[in-house]
């Protein structure tokens, strides 16, 4: 039995898969990208837009070229679906060249079309096949849903209105006649 135990080891180990030398970058030669948002949560209403900031900072001492951030949003309610598009209209960004130790601030707009409870965030990459991709920190972007005036709500409104102003009609009306000049009966002519 030990004499198969060898060459079984061996072969597990040649046949073993290795990381990809495409995804590690050469010693030295990693560029160290940093994505942050300007905030971690946020509430608004829907039908709002919310507006935020992604900083890109390229801590590495080489230049970043290619980049490209993208806006990403997902639900955390399950069962609610989420179209990209209908929150932002531009929701890709192409960066220019970054030097090493640069920020660049690009700036977000989205417009709250479900409500519930959402996550957002940037990611960073490039055009290049296996090339890491980085993202941001989440942003937890709770909306609200859009409030509705229910029957209870209508009916005082409803019914105090027409109220008030029969109100006002009878009161313009008494004040006409009190304001009125009295009038005086044709005085008989003595003569006649």
């Amino acid at each position: 039995m030990r004499k198969y135990l060898l060459p079984l080891v061996a072969l597990a180990a040649i046949a073993a898969p290795t990381p990809s030398a495409a995804v590690e970058a050469p010693p030295g030669a990693a560029q160290q990208v940093i994505v942050e948002l300007d905030r971690t949560e946020a509430a608004i209403g829907l039908g709002q837009t919310i507006t935020f900031t992604s900083a890109v900072r390229n801590t590495g001492e080489q230049e970043l070229t290619g980049a490209i951030a993208h806006l990403n949003i997902f639900a955390v309610d399950p069962g609610v679906y989420v179209d990209p598009e209908d929150w932002s209209s531009e929701r890709t960004q192409y960066l220019d060249p970054l030097g090493g130790g640069d920020t660049d601030k690009l700036e977000w707009e989205m417009q709250a079309v479900n409500s519930g409870h959402f996550v957002v965030y940037v990611a960073l990459g490039t055009g290049q096949a296996a090339a890491p991709v980085v993202s941001s920190k989440a942003l937890r972007l709770d909306i609200a849903p859009e409030r509705t005036l229910g029957a209870g709500g209508v009916l005082p409104i409803a019914a105090g209105v027409p109220g008030v102003i029969a109100v006002l009609m009878m009161l313009a009306m008494l004040r006409r006649r009190q304001l009125r000049p009295k009038s005086t009966e044709p005085s008989q002519d003595a003569g006649s």
